[in-house]
């Protein structure tokens, strides 16, 4: 009988949507899920719905190899698509509805004081408009989510080629709609 290690348990690709979804912009990260996960039906991408469970988060976060988050990002121009990597991260962040919500910057932390973070870490996201009790996206950030979502489809599919194993999967490495 095999024994799992840490290295076994290491999901190759996953894809973390975050934010409220009652909360008008700060709901972006799902919608960009949800439309990631149409483009990009592959068995080897974990997607996950991370909603706003903040520290709850930490064994996704450990057991991820690269990391997709997809999330409302701080920026200057609503409905602007940013991508963030490494440092990047750090100095940009995320945006807070309060002081007491847990962010990801402190995920990000615990899981590497814990010695198990993910090798490769990106952020695809939307500069919210509005961030206020609201169920629908606003209009700018809305019409930003197909850029947003193939800017994240491209990134899954660079991804999944590079870490094919057999040159089948390498052919079918890819995602929907890309040129």
């Amino acid at each position: 009988m095999k024994h799992l290690t840490i290295d076994d348990v290491h999901t190759a690709i996953t894809v973390l949507g975050v934010g409220n979804p009652i909360m008008g912009d700060d709901g972006v990260g799902l919608a960009l899920l949800a439309a990631v996960q149409e483009l990009c039906p592959d068995s080897r991408v974990e997607f996950i719905d991370g909603g706003t469970v903040g520290m709850a988060l930490l064994p996704t976060v450990q057991d991820a190899s690269r990391l997709l988050i997809l999330d409302a990002v701080a920026g200057q121009t609503a409905g602007e698509v940013v991508e963030l990597e490494d440092d990047q991260i750090a100095r940009l962040g995320f945006t807070k509805l309060s002081p007491h919500q847990v962010d990801l910057l402190d995920v990000f932390a615990a899981a590497r004081l814990l010695g198990r973070e993910p090798d490769l870490v990106k952020v695809i996201g939307v500069v919210p408009e509005s961030v206020e009790l609201r169920l629908e996206l606003s209009p700018v950030v809305a019409a930003a989510v197909p850029a947003a979502a193939a800017k994240a489809a491209a990134v899954i599919s660079r991804w999944l080629g590079e870490t094919a194993t057999t040159d089948s999967q390498a052919k079918a490495a890819g995602c929907q709609g890309l040129d």
